[in-house]
Parts: C-alpha cells; structure tokens; sequence
C-alpha cells in the first residue's frame, strides 16, 4: 500500500516537474514573441499598384510581391489540393499534428539532425509570419508556440486564407493572387486545374520549381500533384485526364520588364515624391498595399520609349556617332557618353503629363533629363520672345530687319562685341515677324528683343512658366539661357491653351489599401495671356510646319493634322529641339550628350528631334480624328502684301491672309508695289531731295 502511495506521489511530482519544465522552456522560448493580439492585428507587407490613366495596372512597388485576395475567391480546388497536399489533416488537428511530429522525429534521431519536417498549414503560417526559415530546434519550438497561438486567434478558414496570401513562390512572389500574375498573367480564380497544380508544386522549393528557369520540372511535379488529388478522391478519373492535357503557357516576365523599363523615369518620379510625402513615405509605398493613380498614358509611353530609342539607333548608324548605345558596357560609377534623347507630352488644358522619357536606359543613367536637366533651349526660346512682342503692340505682318548687326558688350570689365548670324550666314533684309519666326531668323530676334527689352522678354518667360534664371541679356533672343524641358514644355502648353498656364502634374489621386482617397490631385490653371495674343502666336508657330524651318514633317513625313511649333539649335550644334502641339496635345522633344559638346555639324533641330516628334505624334494621334485650333473672338482677318505686310496694292506681287488683334489691323497700302508713274515720281522725289541734302 505505501509503495502505491509511494508511487503516486512520485507520479505526481514527475507531473508536476514536467509541467514546470515545460512552462519554464514556453516562458523562455516564448521571449520576443508576438502577442495574441499582435497576431490578431497583423498584417504581411502588400504590394502598392500603379495605374495608368485608363485604370491598366503599370507597375508595382512592394518588399513583397503580393495581392490580398478573400477566401472565397481562391478557388476550391485550389484550397483543396493545398490541404491535400501540405495538410491533409488540417480540419482535424489544433495546429500541430502529432502523428506527423512522432514520424518526423524518428526519421531527425536516425540521422541526428533535422532532415524532415512536419509542419501543418498553421505551423507554416506561423514561420512565414513571424519567424524564419533556419531548421533549428529552437525555432520549431518558437513555431510550435505561435502555432497554438494562431489557433486560437482564427477560424481554420481565416489560417487557411491568410496562409494562401502570405505563401512565398519563388522571385520575390507571395500569396495565389500574385503568383497567378506573375506566372501566368491571370487572376488566381481564373486558372485551369493543371495552372493550379503548378502553383501547388512551386512552395515546395520555389528555386528548383521555378517555372521561369526549370518548366519541364514544375510540370511534371504539377502532374503528380494532380494524380495525388485523384487519389484522395478530390478530383475524377474523367477530370485527371482532362486536366492532364491542358495548355500550360507561362507568362513572360520579359514583356513587364519591358514596360517598366519604358516607364522607368515617369515610376521613379512616382516613388520619390510618395517617399518625400511626410503623409505617405515608405510604408506607405511598399507595405500598406495602396493604390497610385497616375495620369500616364501606357500606350503613349509605350510608342514614346519605342520611337526614341529606335530613332536615336538610327541616328547613331547613320552620323556613325561614337560612342554607340549598342556597344555600351554598363558601368555604376560614370554617366554613359552615348547619345541621349528625351521626350515629355502635356494635356495642355490640364498639364497631365501623358508620356515621359527621361532618357535612353534608366538603367545607365538615373538623371531625368526632362526634370533635372538644364539645356540652351536655342531658337525654342524664341516663341517666347515673339509672345511678348505681339502683346505689346506689334502684329504678325510688321517689318522687322534681318540684316548683320554688332553689338557692344562688356566681359569681366572689358569690352568686347557680340556679332550674331543667322544659321545659314546669309540676311533677307526687312520681313515680317511670321516670316523671321517661321524661318527663325536670329539677326531679326535679336533686333526685336533690342527694341522691347530683355526685361520684358523675362517677365513673359516667367508668365508662361520658365521657372529658371534668365540673364537679361539679348542673347536670349537666339536661346542662350538654360531651361529645364518641362519648363519649356509648359510654355508651349499655356500658348496652346489659349493663354492659360496648367501646372504640370503626373498623379491623380491615392487610396489606401481599402479605397479611401488619401490625396487627390486636379488641374491648376492660371490666365497669363488673353486668348487673342496667344492665338496669333499659335498662327504664327504653324507657318514653321507650312513654309519654316519644319515643313519636312509635312514634306517627308506626311503630318497633315494642324499643329505648330518651333525647332531649336544650339551653339556647335550642342543641342536638338523640336516643340510642337496640336489642339489636344503638346509634345517637346530634347536630343544631345550629358556631356555638351557637339553632336555632329548640321544636327540642328529639325534633323534630330524633329523626326521623333513626328514619327511619335503620328503613332498616337493615327486613329484620333484631327482637331483645328479654335479662332476666339476679338480676331479679324486681312489680306496683304507678303513683302511688305501692308494692305496690298494690285501691282503686288504675292499676298496672304493674315490676322490681327482687332483695332490693330493695317490701315495703309503697300508703299513697294505702286503704280510705275507714282514710283518713278516717288524716285524723283528722293532723287531731288538727295541732291538738296548734298548740296547743303
């Protein structure tokens, strides 16, 4: 009897021990481990989307790859064959199967250390979540600890849900939705059985299943997978059979690479402005799962990086430009020297930036030069000039003269002269200012700006939206200040909306991972110009298509729509410009070397950049019906003489319509073309007074 007593007591002090020991190893394993409501509340990193303007998903920001999906759209037989297969007793155990632990340890003692694993759905929830993947005793007791945890937290459909959501496939991929993305292009619920299977097949090891580096693998393990599901009576014979010979087409991952190489300037503005928000930053980018919407046009954007690149090839081959992109080594610490070309497009009546490309590879050079670049603009800049030359008085039909002039100027005390040319060395004497803009003429810029001011010309620079530091001097008339692109961009934009400057934008609005609008962005507009100075700018920036300096694009490259615009060359041919708009769109185009120095001699404006201008605008604007450019009020029209700008005389010998601010219209005739008998009077005239003059 007292050695049954005896017995009990030792029992029971075994019992006690082993609880004691056990709640001591609990406790200290337990150290650092989430609480049960931090297990509650947790949330894994999501991916942050990016969208396009027509709401296409561009891009994905994330530490993380990963798409929260519910339950109930994962479909079942996915649920299915991920119990099957990891867990088949996941209903029936409280998160730890024993008979899968008691299996395990006999095959771990054999070989001395952990060479199987017995892990259910909860207990790979639990490492996923919080621990890592190191096979140590130390952590399965850690995972078995939050394992019961988890079990009391949710319902087994809530474990298996965010388990579906948290598991990793391979290349930064977590969770179904994702993967289904990733691999095949689709949404999760919209797999074939054996694309389930694949799935199925890949947690197991993620680098040896891969399917982008071993198919033939995956596949033939997301057949046995399916075999599996036949025997354990999940799937039928019939639908074995079926599902063995379905089509497996793997998405190629090369293509989104592609685009978001094509939009890598327009992403990374983007990233940098929701790091530098202090109501968003990191976390918000990529951990909280929200959603960016962007005012990119992915079609546009796509034709843009295309046709820059593209062209800038040709380029290369054809001036046999050294160095060429194509034989390019990439090299972290210095810039790349090969040619470099840039391209932004503008809504002007909002200044939704549509497309950007900030340069040739983003790859090479992070530097976007539509933003952070600051460039002669060359006769680009002149635009600006005759802007604030027709809002001061003078109209597009005035003489203004095109002859050699020199200038006295003083450099660091001394003085010195500033002796301008035209392009092609040669002077056409007085002509109008549609004509000097159209042909871009620098002797006559030059002479305007001397009569109206540098000052002036700076204050309509700043109006129009050239946010730079301008000198005041009058070589700004030919384009000597440096401008960002965008800058002048907007210029050209707020002649194009008729006088009303938009603020650049690129990000409509923001939500948070449950749709709440957090910022919302809309147009800004400002009036600078009245509508009528800036529709005969815009008549006169057509004349360059008609008869100036970019009449190939009508010539060669059969751009038929209204448009206007100005081409641009820098000194040493440093620089190449073409912006151009029509009614609905403004598009300026940059091409040169970070480095600034020369391209190749005759690489102006209209060879460089003109070309990708019209190539791209024609690509975008095929299929949308042309616009023309709307006459406000406060216009008249007249016909005169295209010499001297005057009301033409019958003797003229060409005339043209040309249009004025209302009350500012030409009153007198042509004094060139006149009646022979009043011209050889008017000759004798001057004869006579010359020799009076002389005579005294």
């Amino acid at each position: 009897m007292n050695e049954i007593k005896k017995g009990i007591e030792l029992g029971i002090i075994l019992y006690l021990f082993t609880l004691i020991f056990t709640f001591i190893i609990i406790l200290a394993f337990s150290r650092n481990l989430p609480s049960l409501s931090v297990i509650e509340r947790f949330e894994p990193p999501k991916t942050t989307e990016v969208y396009d303007r027509n709401g296409n998903l561009i891009h994905s920001f994330y530490l993380q790859r990963r798409i929260m999906v519910p339950l109930d759209s994962i479909p079942p037989l996915m649920q299915k064959a991920f119990i099957t297969i990891e867990d088949k007793d996941f209903y029936k155990h409280w998160g730890i199967s024993l008979k899968h632990v008691a299996r395990a340890m006999i095959v771990n003692l054999r070989y001395l250390h952990i060479k199987q694993g017995a892990s259910t759905i909860t207990q790979q929830l639990a490492r996923n979540m919080f621990l890592n993947q190191k096979r140590t005793f130390k952590r399965k007791i850690r995972e078995a600890i939050l394992t019961v945890r988890i079990e009391r937290a949710f319902s087994k459909e809530e474990i298996l849900e965010r388990y579906l959501n948290q598991i990793y496939f391979g290349h930064g991929v977590y969770g179904v939705e994702a993967a289904a993305e990733y691999y095949f292009g689709k949404h999760v619920w919209e797999l074939n059985p054996r694309e389930i299977a694949v799935l199925v097949a890949i947690p197991r090891n993620p680098w040896f299943y891969s399917p982008l580096r071993h198919p033939d693998r995956v596949l033939r393990r997301a057949d046995f997978i399916l075999k599996k599901l036949y025997e354990n009576n999940v799937i039928t014979k019939e639908e074995l059979e079926e599902a063995l010979q379905e089509p497996v087409v793997f998405a190629k991952p090369s293509e989104k690479e592609q685009f978001e190489d094509a939009a890598a300037y327009f992403l990374e503005m983007v990233r940098r402005y929701v790091i530098d928000d202090p109501l968003l930053g990191e976390d918000f980018l990529y951990k909280a799962g929200g959603r960016i919407y962007t005012t990119l046009d992915i079609n546009m954007q796509n034709t843009a990086y295309r046709v820059v690149d593209s062209l800038l090839n040709v380029f290369e081959k054809q001036y046999r430009l050294k160095p060429k992109k194509a034989d390019y080594v990439r090299d972290t610490l210095n810039p790349p020297k090969y040619l470099q070309g840039a391209l932004v497009t503008l809504n002007p009546e909002t200044g939704e930036i549509l497309a950007l490309v900030g340069g040739r590879d983003f790859k090479d050079s992070q530097f976007n030069r539509i933003t952070q670049a600051r460039r002669q603009a060359g006769s680009a800049f002149k635009p600006i000039l005759y802007t604030a030359a027709i809002d001061n008085g003078y109209n597009p039909s005035d003489l203004i003269d095109d002859s050699p002039i020199t200038l006295e100027t003083y450099v660091n005390g001394e003085k010195t002269y500033w002796v301008p040319q035209n392009y092609d060395k040669k002077y056409l004497g007085k002509i109008t200012l549609r004509k000097a803009l159209a042909l871009s003429r620098n002797l006559a810029s030059v002479r305007l700006i001397l009569d109206i001011g540098p000052e002036t010309v700076i204050e309509y620079a700043r109006k129009l939206g050239i946010k730079d530091s301008i000198p005041p001097y009058p070589s700004i008339a030919i384009g000597a200040a440096t401008v960002v692109p965008l800058n002048l961009a907007v210029a050209y934009a707020t002649l194009a909306n008729y006088g009303i400057r938009p603020k650049p934008y690129f990000i409509t609005r923001i939500e948070d991972s449950r749709g709440n609008v957090i910022e919302k962005f809309e147009p800004t507009l400002t009036t600078v110009l009245d509508s009528v100075t800036s529709y005969e700018m815009i008549s006169m920036m057509e004349s360059v298509f008609d008869f100036g300096t970019a009449k190939s694009a009508r010539k060669y490259y059969h751009f038929t729509r209204p448009a206007a615009g100005k081409t641009g060359t820098t000194n040493d041919y440093r620089d190449a410009w073409f912006i151009g708009f029509t009614p609905d769109l403004v598009t300026a185009v940059w091409v040169g070397y970070d480095s600034v120095r020369t391209i190749f001699r005759g690489a102006t404006g209209a060879v460089m950049a003109l070309p990708i201008w019209t190539t791209y605008m024609k690509s975008i604007l095929d299929t949308v019906p042309p616009l023309d450019f709307v006459e406000p009020s406060g216009i008249v029209h007249k016909e005169v003489c295209s010499t001297s700008g005057l009301l033409p005389t019958p003797y003229c010998p060409e005339t043209y319509d040309e249009i004025f601010r209302e009350g500012y219209e030409p009153t007198q005739y042509c004094n060139i073309h006149i009646a022979p008998d009043l011209k050889r009077a008017e000759e004798a005239f001057e004869k006579e007074e010359l020799m009076e003059i002389k005579g005294q």
